[in-house]
């Protein structure tokens, strides 16, 4: 395939814990006081909010957003995933006793196509229209397409798949994945918090790779025409 019939144009990640988490410590302060961050890049944190319900703050590349049920981190740009991996080793390493059910480990890639036949060409051939669509309504195109996988392993859970026309580049494709561990049922509430803390440190790098590891696929076995 010629370079030009697909180009990664974003590449965003983020890590989501579920359990039972105090938004109110989540000040950059409390990072810096904890090691985590320098005195730097706290001064220059944006602060959304700091409350008990709620923290929404922003440091060093890494955008933490947090309610009583989760805690999501994230980042837009992927030079700062070991930053952010080493972020979220020492907030487990320092909160063990945080009850724990899930973690998700979400990459996603935007790819700017080529042509817009090509697009079509991808949507058609993941989604086809012939058999249902066509004939029932006029120009059916593919919005959204979801797959799941069972993961097994050490870390058993799950891996959903979204694929779905990209909302930056027109046109474009957007490629997103879903690590998803379950904590066992024993561990939740005393011992949760080491058991993400060494899913995390065990298959992040594999989980990272799954969103290009898709498009990659889609690339390489729907090629453009000519």
């Amino acid at each position: 395939m010629a370079e030009t019939a697909r180009n990664l144009e974003s590449e965003a990640l983020e890590v989501v814990m579920l359990g039972s988490f105090n938004p109110a410590i989540l000040h950059p302060q409390w990072f810096l006081r904890q090691k985590l961050i320098g005195e730097e890049e706290a001064l220059a944190a944006k602060i959304k909010v700091v409350a008990a319900e709620v923290a929404d703050v922003s440091f060093a590349g890494i955008h933490i957003a947090c309610l009583n049920q989760s805690l999501l981190l994230s980042i837009q740009n992927m030079a700062f995933s070991t930053k952010l991996f080493d972020l979220i080793d020492g907030v487990l390493n320092l909160l063990p006793h945080v009850p724990m059910h899930a973690c998700g480990i979400n990459p996603s890639v935007h790819y700017r196509v080529e042509t817009v036949e090509y697009w079509h060409k991808i949507g058609h051939t993941l989604a086809p229209k012939n058999l249902i669509w066509d004939p029932l309504f006029p120009e059916p195109g593919m919005q959204n397409l979801t797959i799941k996988s069972p993961r097994k392993g050490d870390y058993p859970g799950f891996i959903n798949i979204i694929v779905e026309p990209s909302s930056l580049v027109n046109p474009g494709l957007f490629v997103k994945t879903n690590t998803h561990y379950d904590v066992p049922s024993e561990l939740r509430e005393s011992g949760g918090a080491d058991a993400v803390r060494k899913f995390i440190k065990n298959e992040s790098a594999a989980a990272c790779e799954q969103a290009r590891r898709v498009a990659a696929k889609i690339f390489a076995e729907i090629k453009p025409n000519g």
